[in-house]
């Protein structure tokens, strides 16, 4: 199952102009058994992934497969977001420093947020490149305009460029890339 979810991943960065010009698909990848941890969010994503293109289908029922295997992680404190938005919210890293697949040259993560959640203000150094799997939300960055992006649709925020999101009344579920310095380092919340 996790090789079948990396190779949808591929597809999907593959058939991507935008992800192939971000970084291109990590060749060193190394398959590590890590012990599945479950987060409240998960239930929801299961019950509701949000809708996907035909395109990204495949990628959000691989995502599915293996959803319940991985190791999930929350990162944020519920003083930082509020205890709503754990019970709805989860990540795991597909590849990078600690992911399922080590590399060292990149950080590509599965992320999941309820509907109707506010994702506050955030930021970190290295680069980083949201695609759209399924779902939607407005994405908030410090210098830009907001937009709000559905399946297939992009998203990149620079080097510590202050950034959040907002679901309305669908979730989203995200790959994101990342590359640059502090690959392993988690984000920073940032004063409004």
């Amino acid at each position: 199952m996790f090789d079948a979810a990396l190779a949808a991943a591929r597809d999907w960065h593959g058939a991507s102009p935008v992800q192939r010009e971000f970084a291109p698909w990590p060749e060193d990848l190394t398959y590590v058994s890590r012990e599945p941890v479950q987060v409240p969010g998960l239930a929801h994503l299961v019950n509701d992934p949000g809708a996907a293109s035909e395109a990204s289908q495949a990628l959000r029922d691989a995502i599915l497969a293996i959803a319940p295997f991985v190791e999930w992680r929350l990162t944020y404190s519920e003083d930082e977001v509020g205890a709503d938005f754990l019970q709805r919210f989860g990540w795991f890293e597909l590849a990078g420093p600690e992911g399922h697949f080590v590399t060292n040259s990149a950080r590509i993560t599965v992320g999941f947020w309820g509907a109707n959640l506010f994702y506050p203000r955030h930021q970190h150094e290295p680069e980083e490149l949201y695609t759209i799997v399924s779902g939607a939300g407005l994405f908030h960055a410090d210098g830009e305009d907001d937009c709000m992006l559905g399946p297939g649709a992009t998203r990149l925020h620079g080097v510590n460029q202050p950034h959040a999101m907002t679901t309305t009344d669908a979730p989203i579920l995200t790959l994101v890339y990342w590359r640059g310095a502090g690959l392993a380092d988690p984000p920073r919340m940032t004063a409004a």
